[in-house]
């Protein structure tokens, strides 16, 4: 019996070893397993940051060649207004001045006040002027205009000093309209001034004077003059 229970004994250790040494290899591969589990999770941002960077380096050439082309544009757009300017631009200040010139007026004046209106017309559109309704000299400073009238009560001249002309250099006025017909030295009369006249012939056979009266120091406008070239016909 003594045998036998050592025997039962022994088989029973045995058992044991192989039941231990089963669960340390099963632990052994949980073990492994979450070590690789753990290494995979460290991989995946490695490679995450792998594909994102080209990404980003796609993304920054995008950004450079916008920059080159807003930089290419940006050099169209600060090339000087000259350039590309052409005599009597319909687009230009001085150009509007002059197309309204040819048609015997000027921008600022309502629709049919202009050399040949009648004084009674004049009345009806801007009433009576600060200066009376007496004498040949109409003054409107509510409209910064002084009209000048002949004989027969009809406009011959037309002097605007509105805010909008005095924005003007007269280099511009030069580089869109060309030279002057002539240039006046008008510094006897009024310091450091001159004036650039421009003469029109229109398509009705009448000939007008554009006068812009400026300062010699600031090139700055002072004044426009619109006058018949002859008696009013």
């Amino acid at each position: 019996m003594k045998h036998t229970h050592q025997f039962y004994d022994r088989k029973k250790l045995a058992y044991k070893l192989i039941t231990t040494s089963a669960l340390l290899a099963i632990g052994f591969a949980v073990m492994t397993g979450c070590s690789n589990s753990g290494e995979a999770k460290s991989t995946a941002p490695t490679k995450a940051e792998t594909v994102t960077s080209p990404a980003s380096s796609t993304d920054q050439n995008t950004d450079l060649n916008t920059n080159g082309q807003g930089s290419t544009s940006t050099s169209t757009h600060q090339e000087p207004a000259n350039s590309t300017a052409t005599p009597h631009s319909k687009h230009s200040p001085a150009a509007a001045i002059f197309s309204a010139a040819k048609q015997g007026t000027l921008p600022n004046l309502p629709k049919g006040l202009g050399l040949g209106t009648s004084s009674a017309l004049l009345f009806e559109l801007w009433g009576k002027s600060e200066s009376g309704s007496t004498g040949p000299m109409r003054s409107y400073a509510k409209y910064h205009t002084d009209i000048m009238l002949d004989g027969s009560d009809k406009v011959t001249e037309i002097t605007s000093s509105d805010p909008e002309y005095k924005k003007l250099l007269i280099k511009q006025i030069v580089d869109d309209l060309g030279q002057p017909t002539e240039t006046v030295d008008t510094s006897r009369d009024i310091p450091d001034t001159a004036e650039a006249n421009y003469t029109i012939n229109n398509t009705s056979g009448l000939s007008y004077n554009l006068v812009f009266s400026y300062q010699t120091k600031t090139q700055k406008v002072n004044y426009i003059r619109l006058y018949f070239n002859s008696k009013t016909p």
